[in-house]
């Protein structure tokens, strides 16, 4: 019986690695999680492309997201130049990027609503 239960319990612990590593947002780019990348540079890019923010209030707000994600430039930097080194990769995560991006409802990092 204790043998089932641990064959079991190892079954199990295995079954949940691969789902977590088959799992395409879970992927690691220097540190960075795929899931998280996309939201933050999908946050970014909401940022360059908002109408009538002066520089000053843009690089506020870029700032803002990164602190909230506690990433600095130099980590989201390293974590793209990993992304490059895979380029079938580096495109479907842009494609992500560009969609969450142009999601109105999905606007900052973690799924928090931003107001327009």
């Amino acid at each position: 019986m204790k043998a089932l239960l641990v064959r079991t319990h190892v079954l199990f612990s295995v079954m949940v690695l691969a789902a977590f590593s088959a799992c395409g947002g879970s992927r690691d780019l220097n540190g960075v999680s795929e899931t998280r990348f996309v939201a933050v540079m999908a946050a970014l890019k909401q940022v360059r492309d908002r109408p009538g923010l002066d520089s000053v209030r843009r690089k506020a707000s870029r700032d803002s997201i990164l602190q909230k994600e506690g990433l600095t430039p130099a980590q989201l930097e390293g974590a793209a130049v990993k992304l490059a080194q895979n380029p079938a990769r580096a495109q479907t995560v842009w494609q992500a990027v560009e969609q969450r991006a142009n999601d109105t409802s999905v606007v900052r990092p973690r799924g928090k609503p931003m107001a327009k």
